[in-house]
């Protein structure tokens, strides 16, 4: 099978089996980690006195303040198709209670500001995203991106200026998203700011996934950078290109050592989105 059809049949088990009912992520609520610390997602969140929305309110919490998960209670509530626990927090000197759907899931910091992320649950299968700064919401946005879990959360923050005109930010947030294939699977969004510091999605990208025995492994190759020569898995070297990212997939079969086939896709900048170019398959 050709690396490109190995990739699309791996593909396939990742994006269309979900669809399907009675999947084994059906049921699955997130939770926060107790004893960590989160970011308040909502704005003038109440603080309350028990695990109850007609709790008396002990103090109100603004989007960005840091509060510690104390404990997860078995307390479940559901807003807007949003099915989160409660969780008994400290926010300062103050103990009390917040529904975890007014918390972020993740968490990072941009020059002086702050992006916030939240999953709203495998039922709408959207990311969420806030950017503050002063604990004022500079820009917002959601996006479908299938069932997330908690697990695996991670960013990257990317050099803008490799491109021209250049935007006023490039990043990739990475998460854990539910599929057939075993437990799930790591996908990458990349996303820009423009001059508004609205943001805008750009493409997603998947950085490995198996299907015993197809399995495949991609890169991203940024303008300026090289990804080097790898004679262990028959792979040349590939330069960046200028105003370009570069996507290199690796295709191959876990019981034959001397299978490697890549597939490489490019995305070129034009000022405002990246642009996918006719994807090609290169000969290694």
């Amino acid at each position: 099978m050709s690396g490109y059809k190995s990739l699309l049949s791996i593909l396939m088990f990742l994006f269309v089996f979900p669809i399907f009912p009675q999947n084994h992520w059906d049921d699955y609520i997130h939770e926060k980690t107790e004893g960590s610390t989160y970011l308040i997602f909502g704005d003038n969140v109440n603080l309350r006195e028990t695990n109850n929305i007609n709790a008396k309110v002990l103090k109100k919490l603004s989007i960005g303040d840091s509060v510690k998960i104390l404990t997860k209670t078995n307390q479940i509530l559901e807003q807007n198709s949003v099915k989160e626990y409660w969780y008994k927090i400290q926010s300062e000197k103050e103990i009390g209670y917040v529904w975890g759907g007014l918390l972020s899931d993740y968490a990072f910091e941009w020059n002086d500001k702050t992006l916030l992320a939240r999953n709203l649950g495998v039922r709408l299968r959207k990311l969420e995203l806030k950017l503050i700064q002063n604990n004022q919401i500079l820009s917002i946005g959601s996006w479908d991106v299938g069932p997330i879990s908690n697990e695996g959360w991670n960013h990257t923050i990317y050099q803008p200026t490799s491109f021209a005109p250049a935007p006023v930010a490039v990043f990739g947030l990475r998460y854990l998203v539910f599929s057939e294939i075993e437990y799930g699977y790591t996908n990458e969004q990349i996303f820009t700011m423009d001059k508004d510091l609205k943001f805008v999605p750009q493409f997603s990208w998947n950085p490995g996934a198996c299907d015993p025995p197809s399995c495949a492994e991609s890169w991203l190759i940024f303008p300026n950078e090289n990804l080097p020569a790898d004679k262990r898995i028959n792979r040349k070297l590939i330069k960046g290109k200028p105003n370009t990212i570069i996507e290199l997939t690796h295709s191959f079969d876990v019981d034959d050592e001397s299978s490697h086939e890549y597939f490489q896709s490019e995305y070129n900048w034009n000022g405002t989105i990246f642009q996918k170019k006719e994807n090609k398959v290169t000969n290694e």
